[in-house]
C-alpha cells in the first residue's frame, strides 16, 4: 500500500526572548509541530504540550491496553459483586480511560502582537493540525469572567472565560477551569494562553483611545445587562440608561466607589438609600474590555484599585 505524499513540516524555532504563556523559558524539548501565522504579527508567548521525544503508540499496542484495561476490569469487578451490569459499566469505564491516555493528542499556541492561534495535532506526527485563529482586527469586544466555586467552604475550583464577539457576529472563546485558587495555576494551564491574549488585546485597543477620545470626548463601554453603557471621560463619568439617557457624575461628587464580588458601584454624593436614583452598579463578566476600563478609569478620573 502507498503511503500519502506528506509535505513534511519544518518545526517553528522561537528566539531566544519568547518564553511560555506562564512567563517560563521554552524548554529544549518542546515541539512547536506548527509555526504561527504572520497574521497574528510579532509572537508574544508560545506554548506546546509535546515533546519531540514522544511519538503515537503503535495501534496494536494501543489496542491490546485499551482491550485488555477494560476486559480485566470487568472480570474483576463480576468476580467481587456478581453482577454482570456493573462488572460490564466498569469495564467500559476503564476501556474509555484507557482510550484517552493513550491517544497521541497535543497543542501547540501562539500569542502575537495582532492576535492569537492555537493548533491541535491528533492521530499522528504527519497529520495535518486543526487551526483555531482569532485576529484583532475582526473584533470589537472581550468579555472575561471569573469564578472561584466552593463547596461547604471547601474550595472546588475557579472557572473562567474569556470570549471576544467578532465583527461577524460570532464569537472566540478560551473557557476552563483550574485549581489555583488565589494564585496562578500549574504552567501548562490555558488559562495563561487566555491571560497573555487579553493583554495583547489590550495593547492593540489602547492605539485606538486617543482619536476616540477626541472625537467623543469620552471612551463609551456598551453593556449589556442593567445600562447601556457607561463612558468614561476627562474628570467624569456617564451612566446610559433606557429610561433617562445619560446621566454625567463628576469624579468629585461621587461618595461611594467600590469593586467587591465583580461588581462595579458607583454612587452620586447626594444619593439616598431608600433610592435608587444616583446609584448605579454593573458586573465586570458584562463589561467589554475590562481592563481599557480600568485603565481609562485611572487615567481619566483618578479611580483605581491597589
Amino acid at each position: 500500500m502507498t503511503e500519502p505524499n506528506v509535505t513534511p513540516r519544518s518545526p517553528w524555532q522561537p528566539d531566544a526572548d519568547i518564553t511560555t504563556h506562564a512567563g517560563s523559558p521554552l524548554t529544549i524539548d518542546a515541539d512547536f509541530f506548527t509555526s504561527p501565522p504572520v497574521a497574528i504579527g510579532e509572537v508574544i508567548s508560545a506554548a506546546t504540550t509535546l515533546p519531540k521525544s514522544t511519538q503515537p503508540m503503535p495501534d496494536a499496542t494501543r489496542w491490546a491496553i485499551i482491550g485488555g484495561g477494560g476486559v480485566g476490569l470487568a472480570i474483576i469487578f463480576q468476580l467481587l459483586f456478581s453482577n454482570p451490569l456493573v462488572a460490564l459499566s466498569i469495564g467500559g469505564l476503564g476501556a474509555a480511560t484507557a482510550w484517552f491516555f493513550t491517544r497521541f493528542h497535543y497543542n501547540c499556541s501562539y500569542v502575537g502582537t495582532k492576535g492569537l492561534v492555537k493548533y491541535s495535532l491528533a492521530g499522528s506526527r504527519s497529520a495535518m493540525p486543526k487551526e483555531n485563529i482569532l485576529l484583532f482586527a475582526d473584533a470589537h469586544s472581550l468579555y472575561t469572567s471569573t469564578t472561584r466555586n466552593y463547596y461547604n467552604g471547601i474550595y472546588t475550583g475557579t472557572s473562567y472565560s474569556y470570549r471576544w464577539s467578532k465583527n461577524s457576529g460570532s464569537q472566540h472563546a478560551i473557557t476552563g477551569t483550574h485549581r489555583g485558587e488565589n494564585n496562578a495555576p500549574k504552567e501548562h494551564d490555558q488559562w495563561h494562553f487566555a491571560n497573555v491574549a487579553e493583554s495583547a488585546w489590550t495593547s492593540h485597543l489602547l492605539q485606538t483611545l486617543d482619536d476616540q477620545l477626541a472625537e467623543h470626548g469620552y471612551i463609551e463601554f456598551p453593556l449589556t445587562v442593567g445600562l447601556q453603557a457607561v463612558r468614561v471621560g476627562q474628570g467624569f463619568l456617564e451612566f446610559v440608561t433606557k429610561k433617562d439617557g445619560p446621566q454625567r457624575v463628576r469624579r468629585e461628587d461621587m461618595r461611594d466607589i467600590l469593586l467587591g464580588s465583580g461588581t462595579f458601584q458607583f454612587k452620586h454624593q447626594d444619593a439616598r438609600w431608600w433610592s435608587g436614583k444616583g446609584k448605579f452598579s454593573f458586573d465586570y463578566g458584562n463589561i467589554p474590555n475590562a481592563r481599557i476600563f480600568l485603565i481609562c478609569l485611572k487615567e481619566l478620573t483618578d479611580i483605581y484599585w491597589d
